[in-house]
């Protein structure tokens, strides 16, 4: 399967600690869902790579709904890891499921072997120059997503913003 900037899709979103709710919260199921449609909405659009940049909360949702999605379509989870051993300090949860994706991944890339000031803001970069789509949930905090949102902007990418009103309770 080939996939090229204009069928490939990055997601960005905040870490579980700054999401609006906590993961045992309704709006998480109601979140999972939206990310489902959205993932779905864009493989019907002709969307067929989807880059996670792994971190806790969103982007670990997005890249398991990816692998849900992709028992049924023809998409590929692409894991953008900012440097080696990133999930180090993860709660043993959060591991776990970041050790599954990247197991499950059709591509890793592991953009830096250490930690260096500026990485995370290098994966967000990468994710947006491989992309045309962007799947997020922004409500307007300062950050690395917000940092996302605006070089996809800058870079005429199409977004999709799941905080917009769009999380209801089921």
């Amino acid at each position: 399967m080939q996939t090229g900037r204009d069928t490939t899709c990055c997601f960005s979103g905040y870490r579980v600690e700054k999401m609006p709710f906590a993961t045992n919260d309704p709006r998480v199921d109601a979140l999972t869902a939206a990310l489902d449609r959205a993932i779905a909405d864009a493989a019907a659009q002709g969307y067929t790579g989807f880059f996670s940049g792994m971190s806790t909360g969103f982007d670990l949702w997005a890249a398991e709904a990816v692998l849900r999605a992709r028992e049924t379509l023809p998409i590929q989870l692409f894991c953008a890891i900012p440097f080696d051993h990133q999930a180090d300090h993860y709660p043993s949860e959060w591991k776990r499921r970041f050790n599954h994706c990247l197991l499950a991944a059709d591509r890793v890339f592991a953009l830096s072997r250490n930690y260096h000031a500026g990485c995370y803001a290098a994966r967000n970069r990468f994710m947006v120059d491989a992309s045309s789509l962007l799947i997020c949930y922004f409500d307007g905090k300062p950050g690395g997503t917000a940092q996302t949102v605006r070089m996809a902007k800058q870079s005429g990418l199409r977004i999709v913003n799941l905080a917009d009103g769009q999380l209801q309770l089921f």
